[in-house]
């Protein structure tokens, strides 16, 4: 009797195929091992998915006001000279 090798279906292999052009780009972006972005990914409880509305740049955009609104804050919180 012959035993039949696992095959995933091909939605999931496409998926994960995705995942790692997608992680291959970031680790690049950032200048890192691509088994490292993996690994920070899947022990943060991250995954990536595809930003069709670009809300990583919105996101960028409000860390940015974040930042510049604490050094704000900073500045006016610290003692005049």
């Amino acid at each position: 009797m012959s035993k039949k090798k696992f095959q995933p279906p091909t939605g999931f292999m496409v998926a994960v195929h995705l995942n790692i052009l997608g992680i291959k780009a970031l680790a690049e972006a950032l200048e890192l091992e691509a088994v490292a972005v993996a690994r920070g990914l899947e022990k943060a409880g991250f995954t990536l998915v595809a930003d069709i509305l670009d809300l990583s740049a919105d996101a960028a955009k409000v860390i940015d006001l974040q930042n510049k609104r604490e050094e704000t804050n900073e500045r006016s919180d610290a003692p005049a000279n």
